[in-house]
């Protein structure tokens, strides 16, 4: 079996983009989380001298035997992996994100197209990969079926958080409380998750919602994957990639949600994702319509076996 390290500052975005290629691969999987030191992780990737030296003490080791393929994901990452590929030149090194240097320096790079990073060793993607397939969804949805007893259509809504990019408006929760009491009337189980980045202030305004809306209150198993495969609808904050990703890989309709702010990425992203056909702009209602869910972590993996030739 192909040996696979996933190396990564720790961040569960990073993380699931390499570890969902490597799982859909078959690859034998261990993860390596790194952290630089001074001046390595202020200058990374810029600055490459003594690699040798740019892991912190507290960083996961990286010594041999080295692995067949190294999926580095995140700036951080950059360096440990040329470190890699330093002493042990046959390990394949893939990229995740765009590295601002030359993909020249790794076996392959694994893009999202709205970053407009190009190269012979590069693949674009339609957003970012990730570890949702249809049999963890149909597994999750099994565990978490008493979360919807009397089978209506669900609907379930994840959400984020501000950013860097993004704000929540003071009327955030108002707003989404009117449009899902208005759905609940109308026969819909509304099951919603929130992210470490929602406020506490809509937190605690959405736990207001009536009883029968269901809001995980971060204790006992985490129910992302069984509200993904459960839900009939989705209805995603626009402020993550990763999680509109996951969303449209699922076999439910998706539906955008409008947040303050903007940045030119997103935007494009935004874009192509509604282009696609694959979701649409929340407007407080929900029309039926056929759905084709994204293939993104597969496509990639396809595409991976075909410029690495194995």
């Amino acid at each position: 079996m192909t040996t696979c390290w996933v190396i990564s500052d720790g961040s569960a975005g990073m993380i699931n983009q390499a570890w969902g290629l490597a799982e859909s691969l078959g690859f034998e999987v261990t993860l390596r989380k790194i952290k630089l030191r001074q001046p390595w992780e202020s200058l990374a990737p810029y600055f490459r001298c003594g690699l040798n030296f740019c892991l912190s003490s507290t960083s996961d080791s990286l010594n041999a035997p080295y692995p067949d393929i190294v999926f580095a994901s995140g700036r951080r990452a950059t360096l440990p992996a040329l470190l890699i590929k330093q002493k042990s030149p046959s390990t394949k090194i893939v990229y995740f994100q765009n590295p601002k240097i030359s993909s020249e320096h790794f076996d392959a790079v694994i893009c999202p197209e709205h970053d407009n990073y190009i190269g012979a060793n590069v693949i674009t993607t339609l957003g970012a990969t990730h570890r949702i397939t249809d049999e963890k969804l149909k597994i999750a949805a099994q565990h978490f079926a008493y979360l919807n007893p009397d089978h209506r259509p669900v609907l379930s809504v994840i959400i984020g958080g501000p950013n860097k990019n993004y704000s929540m408006p003071d009327d955030f929760a108002e707003r989404l409380s009117h449009d899902l009491n208005q759905l609940l009337n109308q026969g819909w189980r509304i099951l919603i998750t929130l992210s470490r980045r929602t406020p506490l202030t809509i937190a605690e305004k959405l736990k207001q919602l009536p009883d029968s809306i269901y809001i995980w209150d971060g204790k006992g198993n985490n129910p992302y994957f069984g509200l993904l495969g459960l839900a009939n609808v989705l209805l995603v904050t626009c402020d993550s990639i990763s999680m509109i990703s996951e969303a449209c890989a699922t076999s439910a309709q998706v539906y955008l949600y409008k947040l303050d702010g903007t940045y030119p990425k997103f935007d494009h992203f935004h874009t192509s994702v509604i282009n696609s056909g694959r979701a649409e702009w929340w407007t407080g209602n929900i029309i039926s319509g056929d759905v084709i869910p994204l293939t993104v972590t597969q496509d990639t993996a396809t595409k991976l076996k075909e410029l690495l030739c194995f």
